[in-house]
């Protein structure tokens, strides 16, 4: 069934796609109020100065990043790769090959800003140097193969976020780019970094702080953002830390919080504001 459903998208031409994704973010916010309790109270945590009609702007623009990256994915797994890479173009990926020409492994820290399935697909035939990308494997297993074999077709390798100090230790002997989302809530309390994130103190992921500092890999921010133009994303690096080693323990984090801070409050509607980021307090 999934496989046909693709199929189907695979004869939808782009326009008819943002048709699609206008009614659907119509029908979700308007009708379903899909988790549009959840989007509200986060956006007027983050957002206190601004006022009601101001958030409900952003709450609109949401709706329509969020139904957009969805047909936008699903039409990605048979797109070809040319035009993949046209409407995600990579800005600076001589940033990350200087590592790599010099044998040297790197940690990149991405969010869910803008569409994040195409930075995936993307990426790896800019670098010269394997890439790896941490994901929560699916419960149902023959869909969770079939999706990793779509995500995985320009030569990403996708490995259980459990799996990825593994991983690395495996590569040790040649350049690899190590992809970690990390603007997600961690699931223990316990080994959080805790940060300040627009305003709020929030439970960070400590993988790429960890890995980075034991493994001493530079870490490096990535970034996807829609232009003005629908349907196109340009990707950025920056450097987060060039000797790791060196860093104290969440300084890392710390410095990927303020990035990505900075990046949401120059377009809010592009992150993904409909998960419960601040479900876990201190």
């Amino acid at each position: 069934m999934l496989r046909a459903f693709l199929q189907i998208f695979r004869l939808v031409p782009f326009p008819a796609l943002y048709a699609l994704s206008d009614a659907l973010a119509f029908l979700l916010l308007r009708v379903i109020g899909y988790r549009k309790k959840v989007i509200f109270e986060n956006l007027r945590r983050a957002f206190p100065e601004k006022n009601e009609a101001e958030i409900r702007k952003i709450a609109r623009a949401t709706y329509r990043n969020l139904t957009d990256v969805t047909v936008e994915t699903l039409k990605s797994f048979t797109v070809p790769y040319a035009e993949i890479e046209r409407r995600g173009l990579c800005l600076n990926p001589e940033i990350v090959n200087q590592y790599l020409d010099r044998g040297q492994s790197v940690i990149l820290m991405g969010s869910h800003l803008g569409n994040w399935e195409y930075s995936g697909l993307t990426l790896p035939p800019q670098f010269h140097g394997a890439t790896v990308t941490a994901y929560k494997p699916l419960s149902n297993k023959g869909m969770d193969g079939y999706l990793n074999k779509a995500r995985s077709r320009t030569g990403m390798e996708l490995v259980a976020m459990d799996e990825v100090f593994k991983a690395i230790r495996k590569r040790s002997g040649e350049p690899a780019v190590f992809i970690l989302l990390s603007d997600q809530s961690p699931s223990s309390r316990k080994s959080a970094h805790w940060v300040d994130f627009l305003g709020q103190d929030t439970a960070s992921l400590p993988g790429a702080d960890v890995l980075g500092r034991k493994f001493g890999l530079p870490v490096l921010y990535y970034r996807v953002v829609r232009t003005e133009r629908r349907g196109f994303y340009e990707i950025e690096f920056t450097e987060l830390s060039a000797d790791p080693s060196s860093a104290a323990e969440m300084d890392i984090t710390r410095a990927f919080a303020r990035r990505l801070e900075a990046d949401i409050r120059q377009q809010p509607e592009q992150w993904l504001w409909s998960h419960k980021r601040w479900k876990m307090k201190r």
